[in-house]
């Protein structure tokens, strides 16, 4: 077998992002080289696009008379002290220890499965010590045939863990070597007296939540990758990477135990953004599964830690079920409702941030939610009909004129209404109707719909009940569309009329909303107190005109 044709089964997980973000571990950019590869050509094939960052052979760029080693209890670790590649003595004692800590801690306490090491590296082309597991230090984008791992340039990269040989359960961590990072713009230098060329890692790692500079305080991010990394290969364990499987837990559960192990560290924050910005959208679907993490920190400050095993055993026994599958096992197996718990996750979600000011502190997510410079999105009021694609979170501000259309949507529905003056109370929608709680919803501060729906399969909805109808916005200024929901279907119009119940006109619809365009009404509508009903005989309500 080839160098190139061995990274077969090479699946993860490399961490990288753009010059101005903070690291994070880059499994999709991998991923999406390979199933590129595969598009292209029908098999994977490292010699499918892209170009090498280095022009000469790996043993060019190093010593290989002078490959230094390090060996613990369980680890066999290989660097230089000079070159492209080298490193310092502090770093790698700061690795060997934090490696141990994360093995301790998985195995010893955890009891997961010891990882299987791949019987040679893929830079330094070292065979590890037996019963040691290798680790290799080198820069990252100028590592061997990093064309055919991902690329070329991963951009800042900090780890990647993967399988060097044509056993996929089989691993090794390449760690970056110095926390700093070449790009498409760093200079393109020479090693001496050659022509071999690579690129200058002159960018520092660094966290952009935070501000930590990881060139400089890289015992922080050597923590947290260590357990971020040696999860990875617990993973390979249960359930081996192919051409054709993935999924998003790989990377949602590797940076929830990075957090777990690390926690002072905090490098996921960065990534919370890209999940709680993209509320309503299928877990699968999101551009990065790092903010996922929040759900597995769910899990295992709920249901204690060993939960995150139990899930991998289960994926171990049926590897092509979904991880939302996976988690419905365990649940059941528990003897709770997954959909309920599902739905505690997204209700406890919402108060994190600094919306957790307005919660209970016992009701945080995690112990340190409050933290989290960010918080999940909350979509603007409507009155359309609503639906979710599994799994998905959502959450929609409402108000007695603005309330989403319920009657198709399958899952859990709650809602939550919280303000300065009090901590949030919640309504589940499995026994009481939207209809019930309007008096509360336009007495609250805040009335927040909480949408969550865990499976295809689910067969739950919510009590629906009749709305009553409403316009909005209400007051209406004549700036944008003025807007009747919840319309009766055994009526053809609606009428406006005056304070004085002159007929303003009559309004014809079709479905259960209308809504009315500016420029038209303001013609219509000087400012004032008006009515309006469906028909011509019900009675009316009102709404007021401002601007």
């Amino acid at each position: 077998m080839t160098k190139k044709s061995a990274i077969a089964f090479a699946i993860l997980c490399l961490f990288i992002a753009s010059i101005s973000a903070s690291p994070i571990c880059g499994r999709e950019r991998l991923w999406q080289n390979r199933t590129q590869q595969i598009h292209s050509t029908g098999t994977p094939s490292a010699k499918w696009i892209t170009s090498s960052t280095t022009n000469c052979d790996a043993e060019f760029y190093y010593d290989t008379s002078d490959v230094q080693e390090r060996i613990t209890q369980h680890f066999h670790i290989y660097y230089v002290i000079e070159g492209i590649h080298a490193t310092k003595k502090a770093f790698v004692d700061s690795l060997a220890t934090a490696l141990e800590k994360a093995w301790n801690f998985y195995i010893q306490e955890l009891g997961y499965k010891k990882p299987k090491a791949a019987p040679i590296t893929w830079h330094y082309r070292k065979e590890p010590a037996p019963n040691r597991f290798p680790i290799e230090i080198a820069d990252i984008n100028s590592i061997r045939d990093n064309a055919s791992l991902f690329g070329g340039f991963c951009g800042e990269c900090i780890a990647v863990t993967f399988s060097p040989s044509s056993e996929p359960d089989e691993s090794e961590i390449i760690i970056e070597n110095d926390f700093f990072f070449a790009g498409i713009n760093s200079p393109q230098k020479n090693e001496t007296d050659s022509y071999c060329t690579f690129y200058k890692a002159d960018n520092p790692m660094q966290n952009e939540v935070t501000g930590i500079d990881y060139t400089v305080h890289f015992g922080k991010l050597i923590r947290a990758t260590a357990f971020h990394e040696f999860y990875h290969t617990l993973q390979f364990i249960y359930l081996p990477p192919t051409d054709k499987r993935d999924t998003y837990w790989y990377e949602a559960s590797a940076t929830a135990q990075e957090e777990i192990g690390a926690p002072d560290v905090n490098d996921y924050w960065s990534q919370l953004p890209l999940f709680f910005n993209a509320t309503g959208k299928p877990f699968h679907e999101l551009s990065s599964d790092y903010g996922l993490a929040v759900w597995e920190l769910y899990n295992e400050s709920i249901y204690g830690n060993p939960i995150g095993k139990h899930f991998w055993e289960r994926f171990a026994k049926n590897p092509d079920a979904s991880f939302e599958e996976i988690f419905a096992e365990e649940m059941q197996y528990r003897e709770i409702d997954p959909d309920s718990s599902f739905n505690d996750f997204a209700e406890r979600l919402l108060f994190s941030g600094p919306r957790a000011l307005f919660s209970d502190s016992t009701k945080l997510i995690t112990d340190d939610a409050f933290r989290w410079p960010f918080q999940p999105k909350i979509l603007s009021p409507s009155t359309e009909s609503v639906s979710l694609t599994p799994p998905a979170i959502a959450y929609y501000r409402i108000t007695t004129d603005s309330i989403p259309h319920l009657d198709a949507f399958q899952g859990k529905a709650s809602i939550a209404l919280y303000g300065k003056t009090q901590t949030p109370i919640f309504y589940s929608l499995d026994t009481i109707t939207l209809a019930n709680i309007l008096p509360q919803i336009e007495k609250s501060e805040n009335a927040v719909l909480i949408l969550s729906r865990l499976r295809e399969q689910t067969s739950q909805k919510p009590i629906v009940d009749s709305l009553p109808m409403r316009n909005y916005p209400n007051p209406w200024r004549g700036e944008t569309p003025l807007c009747f929901a919840h319309l009766p279907q055994d009526k053809t119009f609606i009428e406006i009329r005056t304070r004085t119940g002159k007929l303003v006109g009559q309004f014809r619809y079709s479905g259960e909303q209308l809504c009315l365009e500016a420029e038209t009404l303001r013609e219509k509508l000087a400012p004032g107190l008006y009515y309006f009903r469906a028909g011509n005989k019900n009675k009316a309500k009102p709404f007021l005109v401002v601007y």
